[in-house]
């Protein structure tokens, strides 16, 4: 279901109410959905863009596994998010405010594009002390080589500069990449690119290795994205850059080096002990019956982390559930009898089906 500014507040209401109630399993949104959702089974939380700061990024990310079960947070980066961002902030009329900005997206993207861990880079941001790994992040389960990009990042800059010099207008990224790799366009050949001095030097990288060299170059604010076309251009600070010969270094596609070797998580995100997962489907249907007789949210009954208990040990007697985390004494009385029941009821067909 969708939630943003543009729908009638009754049915953005509506909506986030579905989700509360677990009508709805996923919930597109921008970000200010959630703020005040006290829903411990969110399993996933995606961005799709980089957010502005990290601050944000935090409080949003934290909505995720508030029940203390494995989840997943997804962050998709890439340099026009940069570009989109900076954009943005150039329409802030107050100085101190756009350069306040500034400094929080550029911490932002710092984190995006980190080939430590994720978790240590967000302690560190917070003052905290930070471990050398978590174990669990992208970073740490599977390593990110950093290559010598000095040499590729000057081929790029002189290239952009050579096609805005020829003809006096900048292109898009796969066109100066075209450039670079010598491909036979019909571009090429219109525009004259195939004369320039750049044309065919950068055939030591893939495509995909230039568009990872890219992000880092509009990250280091070296080239800039323009929003509307999506053209790419040398800023003054890229042909300072450029000049001067700067060291440059960038971490290319996973998918491209395919030399880091995967790890096993471990702690909070590791995979949680084995339980039956049809039972488990059972006793949430079970569940939001329940919640919806009583007008609740289905956590309000249980949580997730509890029918997954119930669901590895199978109590069939009213002591055995009582010793089920999350289930107290007044839980006990109120739901103990119907679920012990269709726990022992789903135990019996299974036998049966087997038998």
């Amino acid at each position: 279901m969708p939630y943003h500014a543009g729908l009638p507040p009754n049915v953005r209401a509506r909506n986030q109410e579905r989700f509360v109630r677990d009508e709805v399993q996923v919930v597109c949104a921008t970000i200010a959905f959630g703020m005040g959702i006290d829903k411990p089974n969110v399993r996933y939380v995606v961005h799709y863009d980089v957010p502005k700061n990290l601050e944000g990024y935090y409080q949003e990310t934290g909505r995720a596994g508030r029940d203390g079960l494995p989840s997943d947070c997804v962050l998709f980066y890439n340099g026009g998010d940069a570009a989109k961002q900076r954009h943005f902030i150039r329409q802030i009329g107050d100085d101190a405010e756009r350069a306040r900005s500034e400094r929080l997206l550029a911490q932002m993207l710092d984190y995006a594009s980190t080939s430590t861990c994720r978790r240590a880079h967000v302690l560190r941001y917070f003052g905290e002390d930070a471990p050398s790994e978590c174990g669990n992040c992208d970073n740490c389960l599977n390593p990110a080589e950093r290559l010598d990009g000095t040499l590729a990042a000057q081929k790029f800059l002189s290239c952009l500069y050579r096609i805005r010099e020829h003809r006096g207008f900048s292109t898009g990224a796969q066109h100066v990449i075209d450039v670079l790799l010598g491909a036979a366009t019909e571009k090429m050949r219109t525009w004259g690119h195939d004369a320039l001095s750049t044309y065919g030097v950068g055939t030591e990288l893939s495509r995909d290795e230039w568009m990872a060299l890219l992000s880092e170059l509009i990250r280091l604010g070296y080239v800039e994205q323009e929003s509307a076309h999506k053209t790419v251009f040398l800023t003054p600070e890229g042909m300072a850059a450029l000049r001067q010969k700067r060291e440059v270094s960038f971490a290319p596609p996973r998918f491209v080096s395919g030399k880091a070797k995967k790890k096993t998580r471990k702690g909070a995100a590791a995979s949680a002990e084995p339980f039956e997962e049809d039972l488990f489907e059972h006793l949430r249907r079970l569940r939001k019956g329940l919640a919806d007789d009583q007008g609740v949210p289905p956590y309000v009954v249980f949580s997730d982390a509890a029918l997954r208990e119930m669901a590895r040990v199978k109590p069939t007697t009213l002591l055995r559930f009582r010793g089920v985390s999350g289930v107290g004494d007044v839980k006990l009385e109120r739901y103990g009898p119907v679920f012990v029941e269709a726990i022992a009821a789903f135990e019996d067909r299974k036998d049966e089906a087997s038998a």
